[in-house]
């Protein structure tokens, strides 16, 4: 959590109202939020003493060179749970029986490293709720999809908030082969170590707003975080998809510099077009880049 104070009730009232035939541990790492964030999970803890554990930074973490890595430093060596579900402040859990029913999966699937599930998005700014980008791997009726390689790099489906894995198939070594450890990284391990599973429920909501982490730094430093973290995550996997997601990245790199920065933004488009070979996107690239029509 992070400056998520408008959010964090909301968020741990999704935890609370889960309804599970085992006991949970509710973890919470609070990255020296300046919100009053901290006053409102001491408000939680000391209501709820057996259940939420917290932490609180003095120093924020996440700035301090531990993008990827908060979690494995500072919560998993405290977990006791078989499982692991995910959920940052700004988000909730909306269905109840969303812990049951995936610990109920995981149980009968043991070949099951990570299971998900659907969820909406909402945008704080209008108000307004839309649905996720799963619907085209269902069928009517469906209780729940396998995710395969081409799904997982397909569309941005597997979000951490729905996330529950198997503790005994995850590995705090896998960080260490990357300098940009990010979820992408991790679900992609346990997809490597097990099968992956998808269910139709829809069990929570991810926010789009304006605070947090993400608005304190500018587009191009998020757009050069990008390049590095896809470039790197391509380079150690040499997998399809991975190299698909960094020509789409690359894209928005030309996008973002095409007006300020044409050489960064022909450098890009070069780039770019050596991985894809996409003769005609290349050209429009460069015709875009020339005349500044972004």
């Amino acid at each position: 959590s992070f400056n998520h104070a408008p959010y964090l009730s909301e968020c741990l009232e999704g935890f609370l109202r889960q309804e599970t035939k085992f006991p949970i541990e509710i973890l919470i790492h609070d990255d020296a939020s300046t919100d009053g964030s901290d006053d409102i999970i001491r408000k939680y803890a000391e209501k709820y003493p057996d259940i939420i554990f917290p932490i609180y930074e003095t120093i924020n973490q996440y700035s301090n060179g531990h993008q990827g890595t908060i979690d494995i430093e500072f919560n998993y060596s405290r977990a006791r749970g078989k499982y692991i579900a995910y959920c940052e402040g700004d988000d909730y859990w909306t269905d109840s029986l969303k812990l049951q029913k995936q610990v109920d999966f995981m149980e009968n699937h043991p070949d099951y490293s990570v299971c998900f599930h659907r969820y909406s998005r909402l945008f704080t700014s209008t108000g307004k709720m839309y649905g996720d980008y799963a619907g085209k791997y269902f069928k009517e009726g469906q209780d729940g999809v396998d995710i395969t390689m081409d799904i997982f790099f397909g569309s941005w489906i597997t979000q951490p908030l729905t996330m529950m894995f198997r503790r005994s198939m995850f590995s705090a070594d896998w960080q260490k082969h990357y300098k940009y450890y990010r979820d992408m990284h991790e679900i992609y391990h346990l997809l490597n170590v097990g099968k992956g599973y998808l269910f139709a429920f829809n069990g929570g909501v991810y926010r789009y707003h304006k605070g947090g982490i993400h608005s304190m730094i500018t587009r191009s430093q998020y757009c050069e975080e990008s390049l590095l973290m896809d470039r790197e995550f391509f380079l150690k996997t040499k997998e399809e998809g991975a190299k698909r997601i960094y020509c789409a990245t690359l894209q928005d790199a030309i996008l973002t510099y095409g007006n300020t920065n044409k050489i960064k933004a022909l450098r890009y488009a070069l780039v770019q077009y050596f991985l894809s070979g996409k003769y005609k996107r290349f050209w429009k690239n460069i015709r875009m880049i020339k005349n500044g029509h972004f």
